[in-house]
């Protein structure tokens, strides 16, 4: 359970930087325009990358959290 929480935190950090790198440097890329036509990252029907932002940030924090975590209970194993 104790590699879960790492990977899981790894897994979280990694998806929120290429999420933040990809909308900085190409927000009309494809990926973005598939998720803004079915629905999901919109606001109000337009296309919003304060959303991808927010999620990013979201899941920066949660995979920071889970990290540390797995550290702070590795520390107390010792």
């Amino acid at each position: 359970m104790k590699n879960v929480k790492f990977f899981g935190g790894s897994l979280l950090i990694a998806a929120a930087v290429i999420f933040v790198l990809l909308a900085l440097f190409s927000p009309n890329n494809g990926m973005f325009t598939a998720l803004w036509d079915i629905g999901i990252f919109t606001l109000r029907g337009e296309a919003s990358l304060m959303i991808i932002y927010l999620v990013s940030a979201l899941s920066l924090l949660v995979g920071l959290y889970l990290v540390v975590m797995h550290i702070k209970n590795n520390k107390e194993d010792v």
